[in-house]
């Protein structure tokens, strides 16, 4: 009976698109029907899934509810062109981490694509080798709604909509126009800048404007040349102020000890993506308190939330866990008022935050100004130096 229902394939749609940022940043073509089916195919995927299953899409769900006798000629078409597809990407390694100097793999988008014309549906599977940019996804991944993807018509809508959706914490993304062509496939189109703006950015931004990721755009200059595209856009996530302050639970744990309270959305968003569970939460907690106790570290708050947010401690929570010592909520006071939903971060403490995601090649190979401008300035940041000389980055 299992065998049965792996051979007709899962049709179950889920409201989340979940792919690695690896795969957002690809160098590939679709067409608008072609655009369709990759996404019909990635809301296919669950969540728990361990391997790409064969799929049943429906032709309707491709075409409308079109009853031209063009159809089959046009998914016959489509097909053919779609199962040759091929992706420039980044290769990964065995903990499907990116790299600030990657390789990149050229792999093909399926393992087969099947029109049955009698019963109206189409079936495809994704080829293997793109397991690791689609499958138990921990880290570097980005999330969209289907809801809204499903507001867009063009192909480089789908694909600009996506790579604005992986910095939406930031608000702000700049990219070089021959990197954003490349990515679209248009690389060899549009050489006047006019046209790139009329056909591609500006038709992008009228489709984006009716979901969640509308945007402006600014154009960068070198000389009379446009070489860089600042898109801005309202900031998701961690940089949406909390309004409400938790009496109980991990949340007001945090607030306790000083993460600041505009930060507890992106450890929220690392327990949702199951990055890691509340345990390791309160098991980080313990942990720094315990060196702040031995005087090994100043500032707790800024100590807990980089240790969540790089998770360097992961191992050492999961092997406690394995040894059936999970940690308990810690028992605290009254929770403590937000006197205001300022973010502080003082410079020293970013630039050690930077130096060990270059050494763990999390982030780009990019200068400390350079990754200063592009993720923290870029996210509304000002830098200060207060009256004892310290220097802050502060976002109001």
């Amino acid at each position: 009976m299992k065998q049965d229902a792996l051979a007709k394939g899962d049709s179950a749609v889920h409201p989340l698109i979940v792919q690695h940022n690896a795969l957002i940043n690809a160098r590939f073509e679709l067409n608008t029907t072609e655009s369709r089916l990759f996404l019909a195919l990635l809301s296919r995927i669950g969540r728990d899934d361990t391997q790409f299953q064969v799929c049943q899409i429906p032709v309707r769900e491709l075409m409308g509810h079109s009853s031209s006798n063009s159809t089959y000629d046009l998914v016959r078409k489509t097909l053919k062109h779609f199962a040759s597809r091929t992706l420039l990407i980044e290769k990964l390694d065995t903990s499907a981490r990116r790299h600030s100097k990657p390789d990149f793999s050229i792999l093909p988008l399926l393992a087969f694509a099947e029109y049955k014309h009698r019963e109206g549906v189409v079936e495809a599977r994704f080829n293997d080798l793109l397991m690791p940019y689609l499958l138990q996804l921990r880290e570097n991944f980005t999330k969209a709604q289907l809801t809204e993807l499903l507001k867009l018509k063009s192909s480089n809508a789908y694909r600009i909509y996506l790579l604005l959706r992986e910095y939406a914490v930031f608000g702000k993304r700049v990219m070089a126009v021959a990197d954003l062509k490349g990515i679209l496939g248009v690389e060899e189109e549009y050489d006047r800048f006019t046209n790139f703006k009329a056909r591609i950015l500006d038709r992008a931004k009228a489709e984006l404007a009716q979901t969640d990721m509308a945007f402006t755009y600014e154009l960068e200059k070198q000389g009379r040349t446009i070489t860089h595209i600042c898109f801005l856009f309202k900031p998701t996530g961690s940089a949406q102020p909390v309004l409400a302050v938790p009496e109980t639970g991990w949340e007001a744990t945090l607030l306790e000890v000083g993460v600041a309270a505009k930060s507890i959305a992106a450890i929220k968003m690392q327990l949702e993506s199951s990055y890691y569970d509340e345990g390791y939460v309160y098991f980080v907690v313990a942990y720094v308190r315990r060196q702040a106790a031995a005087g090994k570290v100043k500032k707790v708050g800024g100590a807990i939330f980089k240790a969540l947010v790089e998770g360097y401690l992961l191992e050492d929570y999961r092997r406690q866990v394995r040894k059936g010592k999970a940690p308990e909520e810690p028992k605290r006071g009254p929770a403590a008022p937000v006197l205001s939903l300022q973010e502080r971060h003082t410079l020293d403490d970013v630039h050690a935050m930077y130096e060990t995601m270059r050494q763990r090649q999390l982030i780009a190979d990019e200068t400390f100004e350079a990754n200063l401008a592009r993720v923290w300035l870029a996210a509304g940041f000002r830098h200060e130096t207060d009256a004892q000389g310290i220097q802050w980055l502060i976002k109001p």
